[in-house]
């Protein structure tokens, strides 16, 4: 048996315990304070550039990014497309009618209602029809839903439009940052 590469291996892990440059120390600093700065919490992202990605929004964020960035969701007869445009707004495309009736128009993420859960997010704005601009409310709940295909999705979708029936019942995905 040779030991050669055993002994190399020893050579570098000594030779790195070695060179690791050591902690200043702080003339001021009591051990308590040591402590106390290694159990910080420690930034997300390292100074000299991105980290790795997240599924959340960062601090930063909040207020102006909408939980929205792109969602795709269908019910029996109908679908939705969303897509963010920047800040809280949202390009709207709705399909309903077995394929029929189309229609886009925009709408708003403007912040979580005061008396609803957190895991339900709405969306208003305006569908433009054929005949005019309607309001639009869209609701996205974090809530399994199982399609017609017994495919499985994490969120369920309603739509309502004034002078229409409400789109109900869908299924959808949303993606996330």
């Amino acid at each position: 048996m040779r030991l050669t590469p055993l002994a190399a291996i020893a050579s570098l892990a000594l030779l790195a315990a070695c060179t690791a440059p050591d902690k200043p120390k702080d003339a001021t600093a009591t051990p308590a304070a040591d402590s106390a700065a290694a159990t910080a919490p420690q930034p997300a992202v390292a100074a000299d550039g991105p980290g790795p990605a997240s599924a959340k929004i960062g601090a930063d964020q909040v207020g102006k990014v909408s939980p929205v960035p792109a969602f795709k969701g269908f019910g029996e007869h109908w679908s939705i497309d969303i897509q963010a445009t920047g800040e809280m707004n949202h390009k709207i495309d709705l399909t309903w009618g077995s394929g029929s009736e189309k229609a886009s128009g925009t709408a708003r993420y403007n912040g979580q209602p005061a008396d609803a859960p957190n895991t339900l997010i709405v969306l208003s704005g305006e569908l433009q029809t054929k005949s005019g601009a309607k309001p639009m409310t869209i609701e996205i709940s974090k809530k399994e839903c199982i399609d017609d295909g017994d495919n499985k999705h994490m969120h369920s979708v309603d739509v309502s439009v004034e002078g229409m029936d409400k789109l109900t019942g869908g299924c959808g995905d949303l993606a996330v940052y």
